[in-house]
C-alpha cells in the first residue's frame, strides 16, 4: 500500500516538473490560452489537473497549425520520393534489359 503510494507520489512529482519545465522553456508563441506564469502557477496549484490541461490544451506545436511539425532534415531513404522514384525507374531499366536479352521487344 505503502509503495504504491510512493510510486503515485513520485510520478505525479515527475509529471508535474517535466510540464513547469516544459512550459517555462517554451516560446511564448508556442503556448497557448494562458501567459506562461499561468500554465506554470497552475501547474504547480493543481499538480494532475494543471499538468493534464498543460499537455492537452496549453501547448501549441511550432508554426501554430494542429499538426506535427514536419522533419527538416533529411529523409530516410524509404521516406525519399526521389529515391523511391529513381529506384522504380531502375527496376523498369533493368525488366526492359532482360526482355531484349531473351529476344522480346517493347
Amino acid at each position: 500500500m505503502t509503495r504504491g503510494l510512493i510510486v503515485g507520489i513520485v510520478i505525479v512529482v515527475a509529471v508535474m516538473l517535466y510540464s513547469v519545465f516544459d512550459c517555462a522553456l517554451r516560446p511564448r508563441d508556442q503556448i497557448a490560452a494562458l501567459p506562461k506564469w499561468a500554465w506554470i502557477l497552475a501547474i504547480l496549484l493543481f499538480p494532475v489537473i494543471g499538468a493534464v490541461l498543460w499537455f492537452v490544451i496549453g501547448r501549441r506545436l511550432p508554426g501554430g497549425s494542429g499538426r506535427r511539425p514536419q522533419a527538416q532534415g533529411p529523409l530516410a531513404p524509404d521516406d525519399d520520393p526521389d529515391f523511391l522514384k529513381r529506384i522504380a525507374e531502375d527496376v523498369e531499366q533493368q525488366q526492359r534489359r532482360e526482355r531484349r536479352e531473351r529476344g522480346e521487344f517493347d
